[in-house]
């Protein structure tokens, strides 16, 4: 009986500092996510995505293999937008704003014409695949006007 006792009295006493430990949620985090990595790192992020099959021969993929590249260029109508309104909020790289809206205008129309293998819609294969050529052209363009920032090119930044 006294041996009992002492279990249930250890037991006790376990899952009182068991207990008081599960309260403790360690470190808080710090900081966002730190600091903006600018137009440099949307530079490197274009040169990857433009190895892609879907960006380099869009004509000769089946355009819902296109799907996880489409998502991909998500972000990047949004970011060059933000970068050729410059530090002060003017449209100081109209070009970039202008391709980076067509951008978004052919992704947008990728996923409206239900193009990916999401979408589980039909779909026009010659449109998407000229959705795709779109894509492509406007990329171009972004990539272009990404380098002539000074921040990119190396002429301030």
């Amino acid at each position: 009986m006294r041996i009992r006792t002492l279990l249930v009295a250890v037991a006790g006493v376990l899952v009182l500092l068991t207990s008081a430990c599960s309260r403790e949620a360690g470190p808080m985090p710090t900081g966002g996510g730190g600091d903006d990595p600018g137009p440099a790192a949307l530079a490197t992020k274009l040169r990857a995505l433009t190895q892609d099959v879907c960006y380099r021969s869009p004509g000769d993929i089946d355009p819902p293999a296109c799907e996880k590249y489409v998502t991909q260029l998500g972000s990047v109508p949004g970011s060059a937008r933000d970068f050729a309104r410059g530090e002060y909020g003017r449209d100081d790289h109209p070009g970039l704003l202008k391709a980076a809206n067509t951008l978004g205008k052919g992704l947008k129309t990728y996923n409206n014409a239900q193009c990916g293998r999401s979408a589980g819609g039909s779909r026009d294969d010659e449109a998407c695949t000229q959705t795709l050529q779109d894509v492509a052209d406007a990329l171009d363009d972004v990539q272009a006007g990404v380098q002539e920032l000074p921040q990119v090119s190396g002429q301030g930044g």
